[in-house]
């Protein structure tokens, strides 16, 4: 289970009752809980959705998992094999040893070493899968960075490099997938194409993604890539990088655009024979806070499970709407925003949107907002996310700090460490975004 940890400030029972419905929301997309109600299996059929599968019918089956939620989605998967012969591949960035299969451990946000390795090994398993093998896959967020397999004539340290700019200039996560597919051997469709030989193939996936677009959700190994190598070109000028990209990952686009590169498979038998089900997303969270919140007594109401913007934006809007909330109104959000970076900080999405909110909320004491990343980590630090209220600016003059500034260099994380407001849990092994929670009091 998970455990938070309020860095100081942890007198406050707002925070947290705050901390109680987040803890709520997280228990509801727990992989081994979210798989368990999505298939079932009564003797030898595998329940998957509305879709019915007889084990008795293959040989063999073989597990490849990737993301965050690789190892708790992997233990589940197994579970429901028992008695199966089973082998397999997990990728992620939280390993732990889930007999009998082999975990391979990643890198995220930035893909690793680890994720070349482990993406290597997800390939040559799926090519080997047979006609008499039942192959599961296993998807959640952060498999764009924890499986790589570059595309011929690319290198690691090439998506390495593509994947910083892209981040740091705020891309969203449709345009980096975009780009990713289009620098990859495994993304975009081309691990079904691996598994095209298999006798059956079921996805399992828990959405980190806005909306739940399937060729989104870890750059859609398994699904028909709608996008394109012009596509790709098109996020790269958007955002000034096609010269700033490394020569070979501009030729690789610039080739695949002008047909001298085959596109991302958008369709074909394995796709249409495969069985997909999604199995928790930001909506699960989200109600699952609206009912730990009525139920401690508050009058809550789910704004959106779509929330996007420029985190420090979105942060301001939110403290602008939490001033006509009435005495014991929650308003519960889901999402993810981004953040552009222009400074040399430390934080992520969720700390900035939090310092953000502070500034706008200065001197205001009965609003409290917490917005927290359900994977536990929040971009290039320790805390999963942080809290805001209108008394964290003076928290900081009282030890010298000046929130603007440490937000105009995107180092929200060194302030609200510094001030109580950093929330600490650890990896939480598992991912449907980011979850927001903003609330009046008295």
């Amino acid at each position: 289970m998970t455990e938070f940890i309020l860095e100081t400030h942890s007198e406050d029972l707002r925070r947290l009752d705050m901390l109680r419905i987040a803890q709520a929301a997280l228990e509801a997309v727990d992989p081994g809980a979210a798989i368990a109600r999505a298939v079932t299996r009564d003797g030898t059929t595998l329940q998957i959705g509305d879709h019915a599968l007889d084990l008795s019918g293959y040989d063999r089956a073989v597990v490849l998992g990737f993301g965050k939620a690789a190892v708790p989605m992997g233990c589940a998967g197994v579970g429901l094999l028992e008695g199966v012969s089973t082998t397999g591949v997990l990728v992620t960035n939280a390993p732990d040893s889930v007999p009998p299969l082999d975990v391979i451990e990643g890198g995220h946000p930035v893909p690793s070493s680890g994720s070349l390795a482990g993406g290597r090994s997800v390939l040559e398993t799926a090519r080997a899968a047979g006609p008499n093998d039942l192959a599961v896959v296993l998807i959640s967020g952060g498999g764009s960075a924890l499986l790589a397999v570059p595309a011929a004539g690319l290198t690691l340290q090439d998506l390495q490099d593509t994947n910083d700019l892209l981040l740091k200039a705020g891309a969203d996560i449709g345009e980096l997938n975009t780009v990713r597919k289009h620098l990859s051997a495994v993304k975009g469709g081309r691990l079904a194409e691996a598994l095209a030989n298999a006798g059956a193939v079921v996805t399992l996936i828990l959405s980190d993604v806005i909306g739940n677009p399937l060729d989104v959700i870890a750059s859609g190994p398994t699904v028909p890539d709608p996008t394109t190598f012009g596509d790709a070109l098109a996020v790269l000028n958007r955002y000034h990088l096609r010269t700033r990209v490394a020569a070979d990952v501009r030729a690789h686009l610039e080739a695949g655009a002008a047909g001298g590169i085959d596109e991302t498979p958008k369709g074909g038998a394995v796709f249409d024979r495969q069985v997909i089900e999604l199995v928790a997303d930001a909506g699960v969270a989200a109600r699952a806070a609206f009912e730990a919140a009525t139920s401690g007594g508050w009058t809550a109401r789910v704004v959106t499970t779509e929330l996007a913007g420029e985190a420090r934006e979105v942060g301001r809007e939110l403290a602008a709407a939490a001033t006509d909330l009435g005495l014991g109104e929650m308003l519960i959000l889901a999402g993810e925003t981004t953040v552009t970076v222009t400074g040399d900080g430390r934080g992520g999405r969720n700390q900035e949107l939090a310092l953000a909110a502070s500034i706008a909320l200065d001197g205001r004491g009965d609003i409290v907002a917490l917005s927290l990343g359900t994977d536990g980590v929040d971009g290039m630090s320790h805390a999963a996310g942080a809290f805001a209220d209108g008394t964290a600016l003076a928290r900081g003059a009282e030890v010298g700090l000046d929130a603007a500034d440490y937000l105009a260099r995107n180092d929200s994380g060194t302030f609200l460490e510094a001030v109580g407001d950093a929330v600490i849990c650890g990896p939480t092994a598992t991912n449907v975004g980011d979850l927001i929670l903003v609330c009046r009091t008295g």
